[in-house]
């Protein structure tokens, strides 16, 4: 099932509670779970383990015998539960998350001036939303936490598991400079996370790298980011890793229209587009899934499990046109 059918039948299936604006506390309960509960079933968030390792082509990382334990963890520490209650999910989105236990994942934020000097800092507000629930929920499934990195600031977060750790990094950041897209990508993410690692061949899980913008690249050429992601295509086409050990998401906040337009250049790329994924803001996004068939009622928690489609191929952004 796509990610729009998901959609719909979490609608159907819906919390009682209104939608929730942003900046305000959401409603306390989840939607409501069936009797047979599968995030507390072991062999169930292991089926679904292995669905996303086969999905997703990195078995190389996790040979015969190494998702059970796993498995066993995330039905241990109740994590399928908690991230149900706190993103208001039904269970079937829910157990779909549990995919992120297969991945490593690096977060690479704008930090221009555009950030502050529109919208009236809304786009940072955003940008804190996004980067706090996303390192919150990697944490629940995987001890090792979050890299956060800017496209200019050289300040990091390194094993961030909370929304705490991620406000107080980003309130030591300057709101200044350009938009260097695929020179900090290059620099700043697959130099020391990637390259440096497959050289040793000690690469341990497939990275997932998110990149939050507000607008097309600056201060570099527009195609950088393209060549930078055909370096890596190339890097890891010679190594037993494979290409598929590297998953690149492109998120816009803000309203700016040049940025939507860059992300529909590279999402149909002709070189790069069946590499990535990307994902409009969440107006944008909003409006596409009122008009899917069925229509779609897009919450922000809905809207981050699009923010992670990468780790699905079912929820790349052609299952909701």
């Amino acid at each position: 099932m796509g990610l729009a059918a998901k959609l719909a039948a979490a609608n159907a299936g819906a919390s009682p509670y209104p939608a929730h604006p942003f900046g305000q506390a959401a409603p306390p309960a989840a939607p409501p779970q069936p009797a047979f509960d599968p995030t507390k079933d072991v062999n169930a968030v292991l089926r679904m383990l292995e669905d996303g390792v086969k999905d997703q082509n990195i078995s190389h990382f996790y040979p015969p015998g190494s998702l059970k334990p796993i498995a066993e963890r995330i039905v241990r520490t109740g994590a399928l539960t908690q991230i149900a209650q706190s993103w208001h999910l039904p269970y079937e989105l829910a157990m779909d998350l549990a995919r992120l236990a297969l991945f490593d994942i690096a977060l690479l934020l704008d930090d221009s001036a555009s950030m502050q000097f529109f919208e009236n800092g809304v786009r940072i507000d955003e940008l804190r939303m996004m980067a706090g629930k996303i390192a919150t929920a990697a944490g629940l499934f995987d001890s090792d936490g979050i890299e956060v990195r800017w496209l200019n600031s050289k300040k990091e977060g390194n094993g961030f598991t909370t929304e705490a750790q991620v406000v107080e990094l980003i309130g030591r950041v300057k709101w200044d400079r350009a938009t260097p897209l695929g020179t900090a990508m290059k620099h700043k993410i697959l130099e020391p996370l990637v390259y440096k690692k497959i050289k040793k061949n000690a690469l341990k899980k497939p990275l997932l790298i998110i990149s939050v913008t507000d607008g097309a690249p600056t201060a570099e050429p527009r195609d950088e980011i393209v060549k930078v992601i055909i370096e890596a295509r190339d890097k890891l086409s010679k190594t037993p890793y494979t290409p598929d050990a590297v998953s690149f998401q492109f998120a816009q906040v803000g309203n700016d229209l040049e940025a939507r337009q860059f992300l529909e250049e590279i999402d149909s790329h002709p070189k790069i587009g069946s590499l990535v994924d990307t994902c409009s803001n969440f107006e944008n996004e909003s409006d596409d899934m009122a008009k899917a068939n069925p229509p779609v009622h897009l919450t922000r928690e809905l809207w981050l499990t699009k923010l992670l489609g990468p780790i699905h191929s079912g929820w790349d952004s052609s299952d909701e046109k």
